[in-house]
């Protein structure tokens, strides 16, 4: 009996440890036999998805791409306020527990049951971390059992704070954030190290439903949730009564966020490119590459702001041309334009807005949940005195921010509208390649084509230098004359002959090289054309990195092929690098996401044309702008030479030129080639461009004062009279102070009577000129006469340059 009892006793109390042993064993197993468990010691090689960085040449960031926007925390530097804030508000037992809490798992439980539904979770940062990196979002019993497994593994494997570290690395905090670092900078611009108690909670407390937790949609809910984190944080001890109730009592304070304003990104979208065919977009978007680009941001402003405003302005010169769109409601004070998910209140920026009513004197302009006022200062560009004359009530347009009123007191807005006409602007560093700015036409946000580099247009005059270049290598030299007059020239086989015009159709008879340069005269460049060959003008082209396809017609001299506007850009540098052809780069250097150089620019340069040719040509298109087609820039304290071009029909507006230290291009015209009217040459629609981005780099210092074009040895200089490009001396009008090659500067002297000879009518000029061997010469003064008499676009000067060929 005693025996049975203690039978029974020994069964009760030891059966049931031995069948839970064995249930467990036999549940591990088939857990173990139904679950693939990953290997958590993969997590040595693994690196998030991380974003790839655009560096300016001062190493700042100006551009980002990234499938989730992630800025990585080392180990080491997860900040303790932070640490505390994360535990708080996560998982308080993180640094007891070995990845599975068995107390929070039961308060959970405990709460939901009480409550009726799910109040309270019980996994641990360990376990979210497990989820997150292994495991899928489904709610499902398997995927707890392997979350908790995991876990364990993760804690056996690696420190609490390697945990924590990955932690905030990897969790998603709203508004495309992923990790605390990238929040921190997103919503308080700051760096975690330098995050207040306030701002620590904020954090900490946003990962549990970043969807709801939105510090811009939701404040309220936001600081509410802040403050549960900052009590937790004082039941834990982390913090004291007094710094809870102080912190507590602080604004959300997170930073304005202004629409997002891109900065340089055609220059960004040209790096992009390269990254991809270089790397692969998957390198780009997870990689976490890092581009140090050749960009000066001062220098890219001012081409941005230059091309921006000039672009204005022409568009402002053709008139409004009416509203956008029309709002389709009567409820106009409760519409919502989509384009108000950023409105941008800032002095000088553009939003579109809805007009709400427009009188004799003023318009009232709803933009977001705030009305303005249009007044007659707002339209005076449209020559209109009166915005009912513009406006009526439903009107969408774009309106330029003037200035926010007091409280109660509306601000003021300007009517604009989106040019058509588009735009390119570079500045290059001549002696090193480097693209220090560009911009690829009106708005990225528009066009996303790049007409710096991927635009073909016709250059028109501002070819003629290369012209002139190729005709200095073969010994010609500035003060060589050429006849300008009419003349007609063989074209290819079944076309009729080609007689170039010169733009205003006009004629100079005996014409310097110079001249002929200065003021671009169509006849002469097409005539030294003839007598250089065209094939070595293409060879000399070829040699400055002119890549495109180019004809060996008469017309090439007044730039008739298709050119890009960065090789055009990089011929010039050539120019003003004295000779050295410098392939344009924009990347300096490339980093991995392990801080590994893959990829360092190496220069491509040679020796395109001698120093002494280069200097010379550079002498000469000096005189473009100090009394030539540039002379609007010619007060400007430095040495600066360029040309103008025009294409016929005024279809396309160039100025490419250079300062001592850098070369700049600025186009103007339409994508779908058409007339820019009247103003549309070199010298009114491109040169104001060109100028204002010196002029902004003089007043700022990136463009030195005073700075000089200086001549290599085999260059001599001789004074000269300007017109008949002979040795000055008495009676000389115009006298220029000529560069040469060594040993060519002429032997002939001005005489007074030669003032008589120039001034004659062209077709009088030709008994004192001698012409040069193969040089083409008018056949029959009378019959030119006729012919110029005889032209019907006498009275039309755009008839006109049509029949010039262009070229201003």
């Amino acid at each position: 009996m005693r025996f049975d009892r203690l039978s029974r006793g020994v069964t009760l109390w030891v059966l049931p440890p031995l069948l839970a042993a064995l249930i467990g064993g036999v549940a591990g197993v088939g857990f173990a036999a139904v679950i693939r468990m990953p290997r958590v010691d993969t997590l040595a090689d693994f690196r998030p998805p991380l974003i790839t960085r655009l560096l300016n040449a001062q190493g700042e960031v100006f551009s980002t791409f990234a499938r989730e926007r992630r800025v990585l925390i080392e180990d080491a530097e997860v900040p303790e306020l932070l640490q505390q804030a994360v535990l708080a508000a996560e998982d308080a037992n993180f640094l007891q527990h070995g990845g599975v809490d068995a107390q929070g798992v039961l308060r959970a439980i405990l709460t939901n049951a009480l409550r009726g539904r799910r109040a309270q979770g019980g996994s641990t940062i360990t376990m979210q971390l497990a989820r997150q990196l292994f495991l899928t979002p489904q709610k499902r019993w398997r995927r707890k059992i392997e979350e908790a497994f995991l876990a364990v593994e993760l804690e056996k494997t690696y420190s609490k704070q390697q945990i924590l570290a990955l932690y905030c690395n990897l969790i998603f905090l709203g508004h495309g954030n992923y990790g605390m670092e990238s929040a921190a900078r997103d919503y308080f611009g700051k760096s975690v190290g330098e995050l207040t108690l306030t701002e620590a909670a904020t954090l900490a407390g946003i990962p549990q439903r970043p969807s709801s937790y939105s510090p811009y949609r939701r404040p309220d809910l936001v600081v509410s949730r802040r403050n549960y984190v900052l009590r937790r944080m004082r039941e834990e001890g982390f913090i004291r009564e007094e710094e809870m109730e102080t912190a507590v009592a602080q604004p959300l304070g997170v930073v304005t966020r202004p629409p997002s304003r891109l900065f340089a990104p055609y220059f960004a979208e040209e790096v992009r490119k390269h990254l991809e065919a270089q790397y692969g977009s998957e390198a780009i978007l997870d990689g976490g590459l890092v581009a140090e680009t050749t960009l000066e941001p001062p220098i890219q402003r001012a081409a941005e702001e230059a091309l921006r405003d000039h672009l204005l302005l022409l568009d402002h010169r053709r008139g409004w041309r009416g509203p956008i769109a029309r709002a389709g409601v009567q409820e106009l004070e409760g519409y919502e334009l989509p384009a108000w998910e950023a409105i941008d209140t800032s002095f000088g920026a553009w939003n579109r807005g809805i007009v709400l009513s427009a009188g004799t004197d003023s318009a009232e302009v709803r933009i977001g949940d705030r009305v303005y006022t249009l007044d007659a200062a707002g339209i005076e560009w449209t020559g209109a005195s009166r915005p009912d004359r513009l406006l009526r009530r439903g009107d969408i347009a774009w309106f330029e921010m003037r200035g926010i009123g007091a409280e109660g007191d509306p601000g003021r807005v300007a009517l604009q509208q989106e040019p058509e006409l588009e735009g390119a602007a570079l500045v290059i560093e001549s002696a090193t390649g480097a693209v220090r700015a560009m911009v690829g036409g009106w708005s990225f946000a528009r066009s996303k084509f790049n007409r710096a580099t991927q635009a073909q247009r016709q250059l028109g005059s501002a070819f003629k230098p290369l012209v002139f270049a190729a005709a200095l290598e073969m010994g010609y030299t500035p003060a060589d004359t050429l006849f300008d007059a009419p003349v007609t020239f063989p074209s290819v086989p079944g076309q009729p002959p080609y007689s170039p015009r010169n733009f205003y159709r006009s004629y100079h008879g005996i014409t310097t090289l110079r001249r002929a340069l200065e003021d671009s005269i169509n006849v002469t460049s097409v005539k030294l054309l003839a007598l250089v060959g065209p094939e070595e003008v293409i060879d000399l082209a070829r040699r400055c990195g002119i890549s495109s396809t180019l004809y060996p017609y008469p017309s090439l001299a007044l730039g008739a092929a298709d050119l890009v506007p960065l090789e055009v850009a990089a011929a010039y540098a050539t120019i003003a690098n004295q000779g050295v052809y410098v392939q344009p780069y924009l990347i300096e250097r490339v980093i991995d996401g392990d801080g590994t150089a893959i990829e360092e620019h190496q220069p491509s340069a040679h020796r395109a044309m001698s120093a002494e040719v280069a200097y010379v040509l550079t002498h000469m298109l000096e005189g473009v702008i100090d009394r030539g087609t540039g002379a609007a820039a010619a007060g400007l304290d430095l040495d600066l030479a360029g040309k103008t071009g025009t294409t016929d029909v005024y279809g396309d507006a160039w100025f490419v030129g250079f300062t001592p230290r850098y070369t700049l291009l600025s186009w103007v015209g339409y994508d779908v080639r058409r007339s820019l009217g009247r103003q549309g040459t070199g010298a009114l629609a491109a040169m104001p461009i060109w100028q204002a981005i010196v002029e902004r780099g003089l007043e700022e210092g990136w463009v030195s004062p005073g700075e000089r074009f200086a001549p290599p040895p085999g260059v001599e200089f001789a004074e000269v009279e300007h017109g008949s490009g002979l040795l000055t001396a008495p009676g000389a009008r115009v006298v220029v102070k000529e560069a040469f090659l060594a040993g060519t500067a002429p032997a002939l002297r001005f005489r007074p009577d030669w003032n008589r000879v120039l001034s004659l009518p062209w077709y009088q000029q030709r008994s004192f000129y001698l012409p040069k061997a193969g040089e083409a010469m008018p056949e029959d003064v009378e019959d030119w006469e006729l012919v110029r008499d005889g032209w019907e676009a006498k009275d039309d000067p755009q008839g006109a340059a049509a029949a010039a060929g262009g070229g201003d």
